[in-house]
Parts: C-alpha cells; structure tokens; sequence
C-alpha cells in the first residue's frame, strides 16, 4: 500500500513538472548582428605626425643664410679706407751666372708656405676690391717678367713657373710683344695659364724705358702701351690690365698712361699704399735680397709695417 502510495506521489509530481517545462518556453536569445561600417574614403582620418608646439613666448628663426666669407662681404658695408695696402709683391726674373732664380723660388716657396699670406694677383684685386680691405697685410703677388711672346720661353721660367704651379699659388706674368709674330707654344702655355687663374700683364711692346721714351717723344708712351695691349688681346683673348714697367721706371707725366685705360701701373720704388678712388694705382715690387727668409722679411717690413 505505501509502496503504490509512493509511486503515485513520484507520477503526479513527475507529470506535474513535464507540464511546468512544457508550458514556459525556452526564450530564444537572438545572436547579435554587429553591422560593418565602412567609413567613406574621404572621411577616412589621415594619419599624421605630431606637430611641433612652439611656445607662445618664442620666436621662429628664419632660415637658415649661407654663412658669409669675408671676401663676399660688400665694400660699402666695410666702410673701408680709399688708400689701400699694396701686397707684398715680389719680383723674378730668368737664371742667370749670378743669380739661381730657380732654387730662390724653390727656397721662397718654403717659407711662404709657414706663413698665412694668401697669393693673388693684380687682376683678382681688380676683381674683388675688397679683398685689399678683408685681407689687408696678408697679401702676396709673384710677377715674372721678360717673357718675349715671339719666343720660347726661357726653361729656368719654364722651372720656376713648375714650382708655383706644383705649391697652387699663380702668379703674373710680364709679357714683352715686339715683333709681328707670336710663338705658338708661349702662347699655348700663356693661355693655359690664364685659365688656371694667373695674369698675363703688359711689359711694354719693345721694353723700352718708358720714362726716356716721354723725354724724347711724350706721346709715344701711348702708342708704345697700346701696341702690347692690342697684341696680347688678339693672342690670348683677354686685354691686360696691369703694365709692368720696364726698369721699373715711372713716367713723369700720367696722361698717357691713363689714356691706355690700364688699371695697375706696377715700378719698383715707392707704391706701397694706392688710393682706390685715382683712375690707375702706382704699386712698387721688391726683388730677392740674399736669400728667401730675408727677402720676405724685408718685403713685410716694407709693404706691411
């Protein structure tokens, strides 16, 4: 009897929960559908570097200039003095039995090179006027002259012309033009030269003291400038400025030699200082004077006081 109680109970409450479950249904939880989202291209947001945040206080530089040389410096801001320091100027010519122009060159070199002058010539002043101001006492011209442009040139200033070549520095060349004829080597080696930044200048057309050429006939100064001039022009292709003067001897009269419309008139005496503003510039030269070290200590002690 309670065993058929018991498993009445067990049906009923067994029935009871089959229907409860039945009757509650099971809720469905939809899976959530995540849309895609495209962004337009054009809204796409670009990425880009930080930007540099400047305070409010501080102040953009420019850009940056090219740092100025002292040779590119404008005159009219250096406010420069018209009277000017002649360089240091030194004069050569070919070997000879008394003299080994060869080896004093080779000597020169030497102890210009333990100094801080920088070589130039008269064109390059021309050139750059200001570098007479920025470099003032730190200049040095080498000039070699008795070069005959109707003949080879002499080897000893084939050798000393190798020797200036070989330490970089240039050097102006004094070029006598008698005669109707041109050599084509010299002019070869003269154009060459030219190209590498040395001067050819005038010395005169017959290498004539021009100071007895005035006496005997003052207009011939003119004529005697104007050939050499005329003739180095159509060999070389460039018209000198600077005259070398034979002897080292100046006119006394200038109208001749401002009329040839050459800028330096280069002697021996005197020329230490030139004034920038006159239509030509008087400058002098030294020649050697025992040997290397004191030649160049009398040339300083001369043009740079």
């Amino acid at each position: 009897m309670k065993f058929a109680f018991r498993t009445l109970i067990i049906f009923v409450l067994a029935s009871l929960l089959i229907q409860s479950c039945a009757s509650v249904p099971t809720p469905l939880i939809p899976t959530p559908v995540i849309p895609t989202l495209e962004m337009p291209t054009a809204t796409k947001p670009v990425v880009q570097d930080p930007p540099t945040l400047v305070p409010a206080t501080a102040t953009l530089a420019p850009s940056p200039m090219p740092a100025s040389t002292a040779t590119s410096a404008p005159t009219s801001r250096l406010n420069p003095d018209p009277i000017r320091e002649t360089p240091a100027s030194l004069m050569l010519h070919r070997k000879n039995a008394g003299f080994d122009a060869v080896q004093f060159v080779r000597d020169f070199i030497g102890v210009l090179k333990q100094t801080d002058l920088q070589v130039t010539t008269y064109r390059q002043l021309a050139k750059t006027p200001e570098l007479s101001v920025v470099k003032k006492g730190k200049l040095f011209i080498f000039s070699i002259d008795d070069i005959y442009l109707r003949y080879p040139i002499d080897p000893s200033v084939k050798e000393m012309i190798g020797l200036l070549l070989g330490a970089g520095y240039p050097a102006v060349l004094g070029v006598i033009t008698d005669g109707s004829s041109a050599y084509p080597e010299t002019v070869d080696t003269l154009r060459t030269l030219q190209g590498l930044g040395w001067e050819i200048a005038s010395h005169s057309d017959t290498h004539r003291n021009l100071a007895d050429v005035e006496k005997m006939a003052p207009k011939s100064v003119y004529p005697e400038i104007k050939a050499s001039l005329d003739k180095l022009e159509a060999a070389l292709g460039l018209r000198p400025i600077t005259l070398i003067l034979p002897e080292g001897q100046m006119t006394r009269g200038d109208q001749q030699i401002k009329r040839s419309g050459v800028l330096w008139v280069v002697g021996i005496n005197g020329g230490t200082r030139y004034d920038s503003r006159a239509a030509y510039y008087y400058v002098g030269r030294e020649g050697p004077d025992g040997d290397a070290q004191n030649t160049l200590a009398i040339m300083l002690k001369r043009f740079s006081p």
